[in-house]
C-alpha cells in the first residue's frame, strides 16, 4: 500500500511539476520544527531474554524533531536538497520474567540524526512562488539509547506545501518518512522507522532574476479622417446622406480605441465660386458633420469652414479645359476632416 502511495506521488510531481518555489539556480536554506512519531516493524515476532517483545516492551513513540535543510534549485520545477534532522524524547521500555522467571527490566531514551539526501518535484500555485511539492532520496541515520549506538542507511519520502510572502521569504509546512532509522537486533526483520510533521522558515536568494513587467506609458496620437465631400453631400449642397452618416459613424468606432478622445472637423471646398460662397458652404458641411457627430455621442470641440484653404489637388487641374471637367479634377478638395486626438499605451 505504502509503495503505491509513493508511486502516485512521484507520478503527481512529475505531472504537475512545472515550478518550484525558487528560481533557476538560486539556493534555499531554511530551519524546521515540530512532531514526531515513531513506528515499530516485527516487534510482535521478537524476544527479549526469552520473552515475547510484545508481552513486555513499552515503546513511547512520540517526541519531538527539528530540522535544517538547504536547496539548490537547478530548474524551475527540480531541486536537490541536503537536511539534517534531529529526533528525540523517544522511550523504549521492557519489564518481565525470562523462562527462568526472573524478573528483568531495560530501557532507555531513544536519539536519532538522520542525514537526508533527497530529490525535490514542485508545482508552484501564485506569483510569489507559493508551492506544493514531493521529496524522496536516501538517508544516513545513526542513534542512541541504553548506552549504544548503531548507525544505518535508509530513505526518506516527503510532501509539503510553501507559502511565499515574497519571493525570498516563505513558509514550510511537511511531512517526512524516514525508513530503517534503526534495528535493535530482536528479530531479523525488525526495524524502526521514523517520521516528522514539522513548521519551518526557508531564505531563497541567488538565480536569474525575472525581468521587470513592461511599464505601459501614455503617449498622445492623431488621427486625421478625410471624408470625401461626394460621399458626404450632393454636389453645392450641405445636406449629409445616408453614405456621410454611415462615413461618421465609422470615425467614431475607429476612435474607441483612444482614451479621452477628442475631435474637431473642418470643412473645406474646391477653388470654384467666390470665398465668401465657399466661406459659408464649408461651416455648413462642417456643422453638418459635427451634428452627426453628436447623434453619436460625440462633442467636436471644433466645428470651422476653412473655404478654399488647403487644397490637396495642388496645381493639377491649372491645365483641365471645360467646367464639368474642372469640377470633377478638382474632388479631393471638397472634403471634410475629422482630426481625433487621444491617448494610446505604449509599451517600454
Amino acid at each position: 500500500m505504502k509503495l503505491n502511495l509513493l508511486a502516485a506521488a512521484v507520478l503527481t510531481a512529475f505531472a504537475f511539476g512545472s515550478a518550484n518555489a525558487a528560481l533557476p539556480d538560486s539556493w534555499t536554506v531554511g530551519a524546521a520544527a515540530g512532531y514526531s512519531y515513531g513506528y515499530d516493524h516485527s516487534f510482535n515476532n521478537a524476544t527479549i531474554n526469552g520473552i515475547k517483545a510484545k508481552d513486555v516492551i513499552n515503546y513511547d513513540q512520540e517526541g519531538y524533531g527539528v530540522k535544517l535543510f538547504g536547496e539548490y534549485n537547478l530548474y524551475d520545477w527540480f531541486g536537490l536538497g541536503l537536511g539534517y534532522n534531529y529526533i528525540g524524547d523517544q522511550n523504549l521500555h521492557y519489564e518481565g520474567l525470562d523462562e527462568n522467571n526472573n524478573e528483568v527490566s531495560g530501557g532507555s531514551s531513544l536519539h536519532f540524526n538522520i542525514v537526508e539526501m533527497y530529490g525535490k518535484f514542485a508545482y508552484t500555485f501564485d506569483n510569489k512562488g507559493s508551492d506544493v511539492f514531493f521529496k524522496i532520496g536516501p538517508t544516513y541515520s545513526w542513534g542512541s539509547w541504553d548506552g549504544e549506538s548503531e548507525h544505518r542507511f535508509g530513505g526518506v519520502a516527503g510532501v509539503g506545501v510553501q507559502y511565499a510572502f515574497t519571493p525570498e521569504f516563505a513558509v514550510r509546512f511537511g511531512y517526512d518518512y524516514f525508513v530503517n532509522t534503526a534495528k535493535f537486533e530482536l528479530d531479523s526483520k525488525e526495524r524502526l522507522d521514523e517520521s516528522m510533521l514539522y513548521l519551518g522558515f526557508q531564505y531563497t536568494f541567488g538565480g536569474a532574476k525575472a525581468a521587470p513587467a513592461p511599464v505601459a506609458k501614455k503617449v498622445k496620437t492623431t488621427q486625421t479622417h478625410t471624408l470625401d465631400a461626394g460621399v458626404l453631400f450632393p454636389f453645392d449642397s450641405s445636406k449629409l446622406s445616408a453614405e456621410g452618416q454611415s462615413a461618421v459613424s465609422t470615425v467614431v468606432q475607429s476612435a474607441n480605441q483612444l482614451e479621452e478622445p477628442e475631435f474637431e472637423v473642418y470643412g473645406y471646398t474646391d477653388r470654384i465660386g467666390s470665398d465668401a460662397y465657399n466661406n459659408k458652404l464649408s461651416q455648413k458641411r462642417a456643422d453638418a458633420v459635427t451634428a452627426e457627430l453628436q447623434n453619436n455621442g460625440v462633442i467636436a470641440k471644433v466645428s470651422e469652414g476653412k473655404g478654399k484653404a488647403n487644397p490637396v489637388t495642388g496645381d493639377k487641374c491649372d491645365t483641365v479645359k471645360g467646367r464639368k471637367a474642372l469640377i470633377d479634377c478638382l474632388a479631393p478638395d471638397r472634403r471634410v476632416e475629422v482630426v481625433v486626438s487621444g491617448l494610446t499605451s505604449e509599451v517600454k
